[in-house]
């Protein structure tokens, strides 16, 4: 429990972006004259592990319930998220201050007016960079370290679709900051990012997963980024298991998820629940034993999630 005031949260299941975008945002608060505290709805990845120890810092205090860590509230800030079910449980015993953000916009509500910058880019990170601009505040060596860190994980070292000209202008920005080399530094962290290991079956259908509601349904849709696909594959029948243990726990009409290989740019989408139908018509493919392969795919946000939900109307 802490007696902090204002506090930086990022999305439940936290990738880079997630917990670096709620450190990066806290530091550009305080330097404005708001103190302000990061915290995670989980415990980091491999990927954001290394981010955080390359670039000397501690693991964010992990909060999963707000009305159980701040009991008489608090200011908030949400980054990387709006959507409500993705938001920390108990949120709204908080007074929500402003939100920071490249996803669509859910079904965020307040009960008065907010700041909100949402850009149509592909990190977080990348508006917070324009904002310390912006703000005429400088960006310390080890913060722009994490927010680099965080537009290499998010844009997939610049590969995936949703990356565009602002995101590579603000990383090499931060790059020079940091003095890191983004290319070398950026394979190393997604490799530190892709192994898998030491993950059960449950471990790597929960990773990065994110719930989406449409039509009075709710589903789950990780991803995992792998740079060879071929071991996870192998065990298929075992990944639907485990997401439909997944999708029956929590109610959800389907769970999937993303294995996508780095390094061909391309997805398997492994999904569990009665939606053959929904996948057929979301990427006019057929599918085989619950999966259906998607070359030229990485993004969930711009690739996956779209058409999936359309397809549920």
């Amino acid at each position: 429990m802490s007696d902090v005031k204002t506090f930086v949260a990022g999305h439940k299941s936290p990738d880079t972006d997630s917990i670096c975008s709620a450190i990066s945002y806290a530091n550009l608060l305080t330097q404005m004259g708001t103190p302000a505290t990061p915290v995670c709805a989980g415990d980091a990845n491999k990927e954001t592990k290394y981010a955080l120890e390359h670039f000397g810092f501690e693991h964010p205090q992990i909060v999963t319930n707000w009305e159980a860590f701040a009991p008489n509230g608090g200011d908030l800030y949400l980054t990387d998220h709006n959507e409500s079910k993705q938001i920390i449980d108990g949120y709204k015993s908080m007074n929500m201050c402003g939100v920071i953000d490249h996803h669509r916009i859910g079904d965020f509500e307040t009960d008065g007016p907010v700041f909100i910058r949402m850009e149509p880019v592909g990190c977080t990170n990348t508006i917070l960079t324009k904002l310390y601009i912006e703000n005429n505040q400088e960006i310390p060596k080890n913060i722009a370290g994490l927010m680099l860190s965080a537009i290499i994980s998010d844009t997939v070292l610049f590969r995936s679709p949703t990356c565009t000209e602002t995101d590579k202008k603000m990383a090499h920005k931060l790059a020079a900051i940091a003095g890191v080399d983004i290319e070398s530094y950026g394979l190393e962290m997604l490799k530190a990012g892709a192994d898998i290991s030491d993950l059960t079956n449950d471990e790597i259908v929960r990773t990065d997963m994110k719930e989406f509601s449409e039509a009075g349904q709710t589903i789950s849709i990780g991803q995992i980024s792998v740079m060879d696909t071929t071991d996870v594959l192998a065990k298929q029948a075992e990944l639907v298991a485990a997401l439909e243990a997944l999708r029956t726990a929590n109610g959800y009409a389907a769970s999937y998820i993303m294995v996508t290989n780095i390094l061909d740019e391309s997805t398997t989408l492994i999904y569990s629940g009665d939606v053959e139908s929904v996948v057929v018509n979301a990427f006019g493919k057929d599918v085989k034993n619950n999966a259906v392969f998607l070359p030229n795919t990485m993004s969930r946000k711009k690739q996956i999630v779209p058409p999936i939900l359309g397809a549920m109307k």
